[in-house]
């Protein structure tokens, strides 16, 4: 038990902090969900409601088999080698979707920050201060959550509040103009990045002390981010109109136009740093997970001895993904979803569905 860190506990509270700030942590450096311009809030609700349906999926499965990751549940259900199999697949599901997260984090801030900086020195920072808390353990990931959670919630309060006077309603007419299938498009988005992406936690839901309370944690925390995430798609549009979908970063725009009298305005450094924050702590989750999931799948008794090699790895593979920006965002926001499908509903499912029938089998027996 000791060898993964089971016997580390946190609390459903320091759960539902870290997942929440894992999922909106990319909210503004991608256009999510925008394919339909001023309809992407149905976008944003469909894909709402598809994202809670997965996350019932491996909650359900993970309050079936208390203090196991995918992998033990695999292995158990499945057999030692098919669970080694899905072990190394979802070690590749975590390790290239920080490569990603590091890769967005690298282009945003060589864009609006630090144009010069060579891109492997900012992301040099990035992944040596997240692979120090990733080697820390997930206490220290938790604690790290619980105080950004904070500032999260206020800087999104004070960005609407003051973005109020800048909102047209006109912005959101005239309904569903290019027909429904460009929404479920946008929607296939939304359910995939970033609240499917919250299946990496099936490899830190083992470490929460109270299991019979983690579904209604899960379910909660991706209800809410969902509706944080309409809630942005809705200041994005009413404040930009069209503009919106048109924008890299429809966020961070959006906090250009912030001005109160002639001495508040320009606050989006403000918005920029929360958001850096919040990929701080998706990069280390992403990085945590990677690393267990490798030292599970092996059967090494320590995590911490792959942290700083898959870092490194992570580092390079972010440097050489994609050789612009643009083709960056049409991959994550076209083909990534797509991808991700297997990780996020198809395992989970098809491990439930079998737990399901072994449960009939044994009981009419």
């Amino acid at each position: 038990m000791k060898s993964f860190g089971l016997n580390v506990h946190i609390s459903n509270t320091e759960l539902w902090a870290l997942m929440f700030v894992f999922i909106v942590a990319s909210s503004m450096s991608l256009p999510i969900g925008y394919t339909t311009g001023h309809d992407s809030w149905i976008s944003a609700v469909i894909g709402s409601i598809a994202g809670l349906c997965m996350a019932w999926v491996y909650a359900t499965l993970c309050r079936k088999f208390p203090q196991k990751s995918v992998i033990g549940i695999a292995q158990t259900l499945l057999g030692t080698w098919m669970g080694k199999t899905i072990g190394i697949l979802y070690t590749g599901y975590g390790f290239q979707l920080g490569a990603y997260v590091l890769r967005n984090f690298e282009d945003l801030t060589g864009a609006v920050l630090l144009p010069r900086t060579p891109s492997v020195v900012i992301s040099l920072i990035m992944i040596s201060i997240a692979a120090w808390a990733a080697y820390q353990g997930i206490e220290v990931i938790c604690r790290c959550a619980l105080i950004l959670i904070i500032v999260v919630i206020l800087q999104s309060v004070i960005f609407i509040a003051l973005l109020i006077p800048d909102m047209n309603p006109g912005n959101l007419f005239p309904i569903l103009e290019t027909g429904w299938r460009p929404v479920f498009d946008g929607a296939v988005q939304i359910t995939a990045f970033p609240l499917g992406e919250s299946v990496l936690f099936v490899m830190i839901i083992p470490f929460v002390n109270c299991a019979d309370k983690v579904k209604k944690t899960v379910l909660s925390v991706i209800g809410l981010s969902g509706a944080w995430l309409i809630a942005s798609h809705f200041v994005n549009i009413l404040v930009m109109g069209e503009l919106a979908s048109k924008q890299i970063f429809p966020s961070y725009m959006s906090a250009m136009y912030i001005s109160v009298g002639d001495f508040f305005e320009r606050i989006e450094p403000i918005v920029f740093t929360v958001w850096v924050f919040g990929e701080f702590m998706k990069l280390t989750v992403c990085l945590f997970a990677a690393s267990l999931a490798l030292a599970q799948t092996v059967g090494s008794r320590n995590y911490q001895i792959y942290v700083v090699p898959l870092g490194l790895a992570l580092l390079e593979l972010s440097l050489f993904l994609h050789p612009n920006q643009l083709d960056v965002i049409q991959f994550q926001l076209h083909i990534w979803p797509w991808l991700s499908v297997p990780f996020q509903l198809v395992i989970p499912l098809v491990l439930l569905l079998c737990s399901q029938i072994k449960r009939s089998t044994s009981s009419r027996l």
